[in-house]
């Protein structure tokens, strides 16, 4: 589904034979994949803290499934000596308080996400940048290099 774009989920599984696709009506009905849809959670909603309280985290509904990636991601390459932390952009253009202008950058709108890379480009570590915070941060960059770095024994490039 990720691969060929329909204007609904829902025309995967259509009659009209231009917009039907086999492979994915044969994997699972259209009500089941609805269900699932519509069901399944990463997080228990009921513990999600309330945007008042200080532990609040915009991707907590998400953030099982970013903790269990950034640990595989770690635990099935070894990286080679020279990484370089920066700053990227995941392209979206809908509506989310988590989305970032960057007129400057050839991907303008989208996620702003902190990476710790190697030299083949594979991503080690990463950290989905929420937004500001209360108060004024001065030092976003030292702040972010101290968090996604965990291993010392790299030549790191910022």
């Amino acid at each position: 589904m990720g691969i060929k774009r329909l204007p609904s989920y829902r025309d995967f599984w259509s009659t009209n034979e231009i917009l039907h696709d086999a492979f994915v009506s044969g994997l699972m009905r259209v009500r089941k994949f609805i269900w699932i849809l519509g069901n399944i959670h990463l997080n228990d909603n009921n513990l999600m803290p309330k945007k008042s309280e200080k532990n609040f985290d915009k991707l907590y509904k998400v953030r099982p499934l970013l903790d269990h990636l950034s640990e595989m991601f770690l635990k099935v390459f070894k990286p080679g000596q020279k990484q370089a932390i920066d700053e990227s952009m995941i392209k979206f253009k809908g509506r989310s308080s988590l989305k970032q202008y960057m007129p400057k950058k050839p991907i303008k709108r989208g996620y702003k996400v902190w990476m710790r890379c190697d030299s083949s480009g594979f991503a080690c570590e990463f950290q989905i940048y929420t937004g500001k915070t209360e108060e004024v941060e001065r030092n976003l960059g030292e702040r972010v290099e101290q968090k996604i770095i965990r291993q010392k024994s790299h030549v790191l490039f910022f």
